[in-house]
């Protein structure tokens, strides 16, 4: 009995051991589940958080390249409205010469050194002015031009410093031109033919008391110092420009420079103009580059010291002119507008003044004639004529206004046809007539429209028509010996008394030959 209530007691022990088993492990999917769950949704608030920032991320980096190409839309369009104000500034052109004011000045002192003051304003900027001086009395091609300097206090002012080198005279004339950046002008004060005048007095001394032995006077400053790079070659007929840099302690008067022809004994002075700064630059004109050159730059400071030279009077630079050849080479300056070289060029002109003339047509025949040109635009010609009849003699002029590979020019003639024979082309059976043309003389006078090709320096071609008109005369015993020759012999006889003049104009044309020598 015992023994069975311990086998029933131990097998109820088993069944609640094995029920307590099945629920711990009934239990443990359960918190597993939970766990998966509860990752599960985890990982899912992390991909929906992931995919909400990529969301504002794409928003951001879309509003950020819209935001740049508004940007870069909005720099477009102002890079385009400057460009196109620039546009407009370049072109702008009011078509007006710029405004020149000038206070004529009267007087100077003689050596020294002369200043000469205008006031210039356009809207389009104001290129120059040149100030072109001379002694008094002197022709129009004996301009110096001098290059104005801007003032660095008063927009618009402008001055000059004639040097003392050129007051040393009793009066000088001059006039100052302008332009403007657009190429208006030129705007003047004088002119060139009638000029501001200058009166130079002597300089008034006054007597001042003398200095005890024991005190020094020294001058008050040093010459300024000259770099110059020698210019040893240029082209010949062509402006030369002479660049230097001048620095003084004391301040820059009086820059020139000294230039002669080689072989002349006087040198001739040129003022320098400063271009900016310790810049200073003249420019040789054309009409003096016809031959080879020896110069010297000098200059004083404003207390007269000096002359600080570059180069000397006796051992000067020598400028070798050639036909073909680099063009001059010196101290590299401030670029300058092309309107420049316009300016300064002005003096510039052929001075080949002698040459060779060689011409035909009809009806006028050919000639050989001599030719002067005293100025850039008029040549004189003088020479021999001949028309297959004989030999005459015949003068005129002519007028070329441009000196350009392709010139139209105006030309008036007129001579005289010495006794010629008509019978070498006139057959005529009246003896009187015979002997009337044996013996004509005759004057003319033509005026020709023509083209020139070529150079007006050395070598030109051209052709020319116009009109000519010629007068000749019958004396009245030679008219009348033809009228009785005719009349036979029934006793009537003319008489004639004076000259009866015959004319005629009929068209012509003519070509021809110049040839400079000189």
């Amino acid at each position: 009995m015992q023994l069975r209530k311990l086998l029933f007691a131990s097998a109820a022990a088993l069944c609640f051991t094995a029920g307590a088993l099945a629920q711990t492990d009934a239990g443990a999917p359960s918190s597993d589940s939970s766990t998966r769950s509860s990752s599960s949704s985890s990982s899912k608030k992390k991909k929906s958080k992931k995919s909400s920032s990529k969301k504002s991320s794409s928003k951001s980096s879309k509003s950020s390249k819209s935001a740049k190409k508004s940007k870069k839309k909005k720099s477009s369009t102002a890079s385009k409205k400057s460009s196109t104000t620039e546009q407009q500034a370049q072109v702008f052109d009011d078509g007006e010469a710029p405004q020149l004011s000038h206070q004529p000045v009267e007087s100077g002192i003689r050596g020294k050194v002369l200043s000469i003051s205008v006031h210039a304003s356009d809207p389009a900027g104001v290129y120059g002015p040149v100030l072109y001086v001379r002694k008094k009395g002197l022709g129009a091609v004996d301009y110096i031009p001098i290059r104005m300097a801007p003032s660095r206090i008063v927009p618009g002012d402008y001055a000059a410093d004639v040097p003392a080198a050129l007051t040393n005279v009793d009066g000088l004339e001059y006039y100052v031109e302008t332009w403007d950046m657009a190429g208006n002008g030129p705007s003047r004060a004088g002119s060139a033919e009638q000029p501001l005048s200058v009166r130079i007095d002597a300089e008034k001394k006054n007597l001042a008391p003398v200095a005890p032995t024991n005190v020094t006077i020294r001058p008050k400053g040093v010459p300024p110092a000259i770099t110059h790079a020698a210019v040893t070659q240029a082209l010949r007929g062509k402006p030369v420009e002479i660049n230097a840099r001048l620095v003084g302690e004391s301040g820059v008067q009086g820059a020139t420079v000294m230039f002669r022809r080689a072989g002349e004994k006087e040198y001739r002075a040129l003022p320098m103009g400063n271009i900016g700064s310790d810049d200073y630059t003249a420019t040789i004109p054309a009409s003096m580059t016809t031959t080879d050159l020896e110069y010297y730059v000098e200059a004083y400071d404003q207390y007269g010291n000096g002359p600080a030279r570059s180069g000397a009077p006796n051992v000067p630079y020598v400028l070798k002119l050639t036909d073909v050849g680099p063009p001059a080479v010196g101290v590299a300056s401030a670029a300058q507008p092309p309107a420049h070289k316009r300016v300064l060029d002005d003096e510039d002109s052929d001075r080949t003044v002698i040459g060779i003339g060689i011409d035909g047509g009809a009806p006028g025949g050919a000639g050989l004639t001599l030719l002067v040109r005293p100025l850039w635009w008029l040549r004189l010609n003088g020479g021999l004529a001949y028309n297959a009849i004989g030999f005459g003699y015949r003068g005129g002029i002519t007028l070329a206004p441009g000196q350009w590979a392709v010139t139209p020019t105006l030309n008036f003639d007129a001579g005289q046809y010495l006794s010629g024979d008509f019978t070498r082309f006139v057959t005529v059976s009246d003896p009187n007539v015979n002997v009337l043309l044996a013996k004509t003389t005759y004057t003319f006078g033509t005026a020709q429209l023509g083209l020139e090709f070529g150079s007006q320096r050395r070598f030109s071609f051209y052709l020319r028509g116009g009109i000519t008109y010629v007068m000749s005369s019958i004396s009245g015993s030679q008219l009348a010996a033809i009228v009785n020759g005719n009349l036979g012999s029934g006793g009537t006889t003319a008489t004639i008394r004076g000259d009866t003049k015959l004319t005629a104009v009929a068209p012509c044309a003519s070509l021809g030959f110049n040839f400079f020598v000189y």
